[in-house]
């Protein structure tokens, strides 16, 4: 009876001692936090195309992730992955490695947080989605000139670029362009029934409301001045006046600069100082906030303004008084360039 107690017991502690560093090696997220360095709880693989596991062995390694390759490999081999499909995935302190294999075999990814900027120009927009994602330029452009799918959207290739909402979305870096420019335009779609249940009778369109936002977008400096702004702009349109907006003649130039006396005559159906009413459409992504500000207007009578070197802008209700505020402008511009030249002639 003894000697078959004992060897009940020498068993147990022979399955003990193959199977809890086996199960630890496997299954435990310690033994892979032991191997990242102190400071990181994760690190990112992007694959741009389906890899081998020892690509990824090697790509943790540079990352600082030093695992035994023994133990490595052998724990790949038994959970029978081969591959990594393209993608974005986490490797990281929460998982063990049998579950971190997992996961990457199958090729679940890890979402990623895609940004993007209100005020931008197309081609920022365009530089901005593909320094995130797995695409190039030529994909969004091609996406942005397809009439059936902005049609299915709900838009068209004049009006996409103010339907874009500038936020921070959770996609997959593989997400279609499709995809990723579907998902900014419900955004806005959201927004605009949002904005259509808080503010009654709208005076004008969504598609006007959208044009005005993303010039007050290149106009502000400060958020409390959009409403205001949008005020003069309103007052000038609903008297008939050209809107002169100053934006409009840089999407026309197709640059952001401070613009010379000659700009301001350059032929181009965006340039509001030629041409009357809003521009054909929207020239940026405009924020929430400037659709809200194009939507409610601060009522006033002014309609004229400047800069001025607060940083701010001056604003008038007549002509003359805004010809004083302009001259005040030139001067002190003018005197900013004199400093100018007098330190770079100095060292300074």
């Amino acid at each position: 009876m003894r000697y078959n107690f004992l060897i009940l017991v020498a068993f147990v502690f022979g399955f003990l001692a193959t199977n809890i560093p086996r199960n630890y090696l496997l299954h435990s997220p310690q033994y892979v936090k032991n191997h990242f360095p102190t400071e990181l709880k994760e690190v990112s693989l992007f694959l741009k195309e389906s890899v081998d596991f020892g690509f990824i062995y090697e790509e943790l390694a540079k990352k600082n992730v030093h695992m035994d390759r023994d133990i490595f490999d052998w724990a790949l081999h038994l959970s029978g992955w081969k591959s990594v499909p393209r993608g974005h995935y986490t490797f990281d302190t929460e998982l063990g490695l049998e579950e971190q294999f997992n996961k990457l075999g199958r090729g679940l990814q890890d979402p990623i947080t895609l940004t993007i900027l209100p005020g931008l120009e197309k081609n920022a927009l365009f530089t901005s989605l593909v320094a995130q994602t797995i695409h190039e330029v030529g994909d969004f452009k091609q996406t942005l000139r397809d009439y059936e799918f902005l049609e299915d959207q709900g838009t068209d290739s004049s009006m996409v670029l103010g339907m874009l909402s500038p936020e921070s979305y959770e996609i997959y870096w593989t997400s279609t362009p499709k995809q990723i420019i579907s998902r900014l335009i419900q955004e806005r779609v959201r927004q605009k029934n949002e904005l259509y249940s808080r503010i009654e009778n709208p005076k004008y369109s969504w598609k006007d409301y959208i044009i005005m936002a993303s010039i007050i977008e290149w106009e502000y400096k400060f958020e409390e001045e959009k409403q205001r702004i949008s005020g003069l702009y309103w007052n000038r349109i609903e008297q008939r006046m050209r809107l002169q907006a100053d934006p409009t003649v840089n999407f026309a130039l197709g640059e952001r600069r401070r613009l010379l006396y000659r700009d301001y005559s350059f032929e181009h159906p965006y340039n509001t100082y030629i041409h009357r009413g809003l521009p054909p459409g929207p020239i940026t992504n405009p924020s929430y906030s400037s659709i809200l500000a194009a939507m409610t207007p601060e009522k006033h009578n002014y309609l004229y303004m400047v800069a001025n070197p607060e940083g701010t802008h001056t604003f008038s209700t007549n002509y003359t008084d805004h010809q004083k505020a302009a001259k005040l402008w030139q001067d002190w511009i003018q005197e900013q360039y004199r400093i100018k030249r007098r330190n770079d002639l100095n060292g300074e």
